[in-house]
């Protein structure tokens, strides 16, 4: 007769028992921590993470290394402004006529580093104001001991480059086998990537490829590349309708 084994049996320790207090007319009280409702409020609430402050840095070095740049790289090093400003920038936004010539409202924004300067100018401040706010928050966990270990944080943001290597190929790939089949190869793969590997997802992520290619390429007529490798190498009939179409 086979021996039926006990809960004393399977563990060397009484304490490794996990109804060990009950036998002592104890309460179970499990570790893990009751699931609470989701609301939609808590979806755009924000919060800083422990990852914030680097993030917050870096890019604050981002937006301070264009401004560095900003001079010479959008020709302002060697402009020549000319002696009356306040009359040139009245001319500029349109506000009245300089030298007999017709002032048109807006006429600045045409130059090309007005957009570069707009951008940095609310960039700037911004990124520089919201590293403040976060070493702030840095620096209350330091002093109360709380953790500041951001690897969890770093490991996301490099597991995201992952998805950004894929748009990187899909791009190589377009010129090389098309818009059609490099569309289709990405969506199905992306939908297998994500954990959806029935057969179901895999027709759905199929057809909404199909769909966006018949969208993008044959409706709205989105330009790609005009020589594509696979294309080449069919009839020129056929050729010249993926061309046009797909």
């Amino acid at each position: 007769m086979n021996k039926v084994n006990t809960a004393d049996d399977l563990y060397l320790f009484e304490e490794a028992m996990p109804v060990a207090d009950l036998q002592d007319g104890g309460v179970f009280k499990s570790e893990c921590k009751p699931d609470k409702k989701i609301k939609v409020d808590d979806l755009f609430r924000f919060r800083r993470g422990l990852g914030d402050y680097r993030v917050s840095l870096i890019v604050m070095l981002i937006a301070l290394f264009f401004l560095v740049f900003f001079f010479t790289q959008t020709g302002w090093q060697n402009r020549k402004l000319p002696d009356n400003f306040s009359a040139y920038l009245g001319h500029q936004f349109g506000l009245f006529e300089l030298e007999g010539r017709v002032g048109r409202f807006g006429r600045i924004l045409k130059q090309s580093w007005v957009v570069p300067m707009m951008c940095l100018l609310l960039l700037v401040p911004t990124a520089i104001w919201n590293f403040r706010e976060s070493r702030k928050v840095h620096l209350w966990r330091q002093r109360f001991q709380l953790p500041t270990d951001a690897s969890f944080e770093f490991a996301k943001y490099l597991g995201a480059l992952e998805f950004v290597g894929y748009f990187v190929l899909y791009t190589v790939t377009v010129p090389v086998l098309g818009y059609l089949l490099s569309t289709v190869l990405l969506g199905t793969f992306l939908t297998f990537r994500l954990g959806y590997r029935s057969l179901t997802w895999i027709l759905r992520s199929l057809a909404t490829s199909l769909g966006i290619v018949v969208v993008f390429r044959t409706l709205l007529q989105i330009k790609t590349p005009a020589s594509i490798w696979l294309y080449d190498q069919l009839p020129a009939a056929l050729r010249s309708f993926m061309l046009t179409y797909f």
